[in-house]
């Protein structure tokens, strides 16, 4: 049975269509304590809560089942999106949804709209604000849209925004950059990062405290140009999109719609909860479609590799002391190798070629003792003294922009270098073309591409370059057109790799170097492996500064995190770790690599099910480490630490280090749930150290005392009795 009233809010007409009995979302009623009218949209799960001052919209209300309302309730108007507009005679206007009035708001079965009259000189853009939510779900659905006057466009959309994030105490905020960054929230707080790239590789973000939290994600799978936000002052926190659309051609307006659905809802749990709500939506997209590692086209060296060693300029200083690393650590090792090229490093890119004299040769040699070389070459970036600049026309490849200029980016070689269009077949012909001579004239088993990954999208607005102007994903398109021209070029058994871990293009790379996330003002915690753990294969950790080696506990912390959180390791210069120097920390790294051979169902083709809560005999390592682009951080975590992963075959896996120089007795509670295995039924222990295994156990309780070796790691492999390997 359907129903329909109408209620009047200081001169707004209110049309409420809701059914008495439904299997979607409802819209209620009721009177707040000011004595106003409060409109709340709740599926029983979630509910949203607006209430109208004057013509004006407050968002007063964010709050789970039992209550708990995220906001600060402050009924004024919201800023629930902010758009900028462009007009007739190079007119902007930027008008928020605090400053004009609603002018209709209607309630179906399962949604709620509501419009506003944004005025643009002496005509108006009518701008629709849609969310949905289906019954019992603690997610909701937000989409905009503009129906644009003649003449005018929208060049910028920030939405949704959820304004007004109360303080509350442990509040924290989860971001998607690099390997996730967690922040504790308070006055003075900011994080922004543009996607696509690695300060905002993936597209949600999670405020959480006390085994709950708020998720706001952006379930886009073309990867439009957008940038994530938190702000924060004395009155509370706001977290937001923005999105950069294509400057639409359309002459008379039309309608601008946001071009993905934004998602704000709510969970239980911290970080690793609300990484599996978007997990679920990656699923959905071109990259996450690639399926698993284990069954990728990706070459089995590079699945079996545990190490990454980093040589630098010619060969007769690294041929040397590459192969008494690779003797040394008897592991699985591939060189990542920089400045084989004649011409300086960040200067006169793209012109790489000739490389160092006698390269190829070391290439060669190196291979055959069973080592992969991969090279060092930019995918982004054109020097502008460079013969593809000056002789090739490769100016016109470059992103410009709105003014004609290029984007003009310096580094450590004080060279000024351009961001190229990756959409411009003449730039995607330049670096497919690089990696097809690379890997058959050097005949280097890989590539690696740098910056693709990494560095931020920028707004183009060249339009003979043949995309829409401004924004979009033409920078997402150009990119995996350009990655497919590379790939069907790869000789069998070759590979490419990207710096950094923008998501839209990982079923593209074979691996992904994550060495970039800030270590100032906030906590690295594991959010890309709780999403993408199983389907993407990440090597390092952290840059290495100078004093790491000499202070220990920074270099060893980057390595324990390296091996928990399932990344290939080191990515670090052979001559250091051979240097008598860096014994201990050699060994270190030589212990973790072994020990990962024999957790390669867990740590490389497993799920990441989160870090372990390791107590007992486990005192605190801390000390004070150089930032990894400036300033210091302090580490301060117990000497044995833990991450829990599940197999493929649904085997339990707990990886465990130990960053210190004594050996500790330690107690764990073995997460068996997960595996769906029951104690008093019984299961097996199989304990693997740098030497294979260790000892074979039966158990029947979850809590398990373990004894780590000093400067080592142990792999557990848990199974239910009757499935004994």
């Amino acid at each position: 049975m359907q129903w329909k009233t109408v209620w009047r809010v200081a001169g707004l007409s209110m049309a409420a269509c809701l059914l008495a009995t439904t299997s979607f979302g409802a819209v209620k009623m009721k009177k707040d304590t000011n004595g106003g009218e409060m409109i709340l949209f709740t599926s029983g799960k979630l509910n949203l809560g607006f209430e109208m001052v004057g013509k004006k919209l407050a968002f007063t209300e964010l709050s789970d089942e039992k209550g708990t309302n995220w906001l600060n309730g402050r009924v004024e108007p919201s800023v629930l999106w902010s758009m900028g507009f462009n007009g007739p005679n190079e007119e902007r206007i930027d008008i928020t949804s605090a400053e004009v009035d609603v002018v209709t708001a209607k309630f179906g079965e399962d949604d709620i709209r509501f419009t506003w009259n944004a005025p643009l000189g002496d005509k108006a853009a009518a701008v629709t604000m849609t969310i949905r939510a289906k019954l019992d779900s603690p997610l909701s659905f937000w989409s905009l849209q503009a129906k644009l006057p003649a003449g005018w466009k929208v060049n910028r959309a920030d939405y949704p925004i959820v304004p007004n994030v109360r303080f509350r105490k442990g509040l924290k905020f989860a971001a998607p950059c690099g390997w996730g960054l967690e922040y504790d929230v308070k006055s003075g707080v900011h994080y922004q990062g543009t996607y696509p790239s690695c300060a905002a590789a993936m597209q949600f973000m999670a405020f959480y405290t006390g085994g709950s939290g708020v998720y706001i994600g952006a379930h886009d799978a073309q990867g439009n140009h957008k940038v994530l936000t938190l702000n924060t002052d004395a009155s509370g926190a706001k977290a937001f999109f923005t999105n950069w659309p294509a400057i639409s051609a359309a002459a008379d307006g039309g309608t601008y719609k946001l071009p993905y659905e934004a998602v704000v809802g709510v969970f239980s749990g911290d970080y690793y909860q609300a990484a599996q709500i978007y997990r679920e939506f990656t699923f959905k997209t071109p990259w996450g479609k690639a399926g698993p590692v284990s069954k990728r086209p990706i070459p089995q060296w590079v699945k079996d590799n545990d190490l990454w060693l980093r040589p630098h300029y010619g060969p007769e200083q690294n041929v040397p002391v590459v192969k008494q690393a690779l003797k040394y650590f008897d592991v699985p090792t591939s060189l990542h190798w920089y400045q084989w090229h004649k011409i300086p490093y960040d200067t006169l890119y793209p012109e790489y070629f000739p490389p160092l004299d006698g390269f190829a040769d070391a290439v060669k040699e190196l291979q055959d003792l069973g080592t992969h070389v991969m090279p060092y070459i930019n995918g982004r970036l054109c020097d502008p003294n460079s013969k593809t600049w000056t002789e090739e026309q490769g100016s016109k490849s470059a992103a410009r922009q709105e003014n004609g200029e290029p984007y003009t980016e310096i580094y450590g070689s004080k060279v000024p270098l351009n961001a190229m269009c990756p959409y411009t077949a003449q730039w995607q012909n330049k670096i497919s073309g690089l990696v097809e001579r690379m890997t058959g004239e050097l005949g280097v088993q890989g590539v690696y591409i740098d910056q693709i990954g990494a560095a931020y999208a920028v707004r183009c607005f060249d339009a003979s370059h043949g995309h829409p102007i401004g924004g979009g994903h033409f920078w997402v398109d150009g990119y995996r057109k350009m990655l497919n021209d590379v790939r069907a070029k790869l000789p069998k058994g070759r590979m490419i790799t990207t710096e950094e871990n923008a998501e839209c293009w990982i079923d593209q790379f074979d691996a992904l170097l994550l060495v970039n996330t800030s270590t100032s003002a906030s906590n690295i915690i594991p959010l890309f492996p709780a999403v993408y753990s199983g389907r993407a294969i990440t090597f390092g950790f952290l840059y290495f500064p100078k004093d790491d080696l000499e202070k220990s506990l920074p270099f060893r912390y980057k390595m324990a995190q390296c091996f928990l959180w399932g990344s290939q390791l080191g990515w670090i210069e052979p001559e250091k770790m051979m240097d008598p120097a860096n014994a201990k920390e050699s060994e270190y790294l030589r212990n973790l690599a072994r020990c990962r051979r024999f957790g390669h169902e867990f740590l490389a083709y497993g799920r990441f099910e989160g870090l372990l809560d390791v107590r007992g005999d486990n005192p605190h390592v801390k000390g004070e480490a150089t930032g990894s682009f400036s300033g210091t951080y302090q580490i301060d975590m117990p000497s044995v630490t833990g991450s829990v992963w599940l197999a493929e075959d649904g085997s339990l896996g707990v990886a465990l280090t130990n960053m210190s120089d004594d050996a500790h007795e330690i107690e764990v509670r073995l997460p068996l749930d997960k595996a769906g295995i029951i104690a008093s039924k019984g299961f097996t222990v199989q304990t693997f150290g740098p030497e294979g295994s260790v000892s074979k156990v039966e158990a029947k309780s979850s809590l398990q005392k373990v004894s780590v070796p000093a400067r080592s790691a142990i792999i557990l492999s848990i199974s239910a009795a009757d499935e004994l390997r």
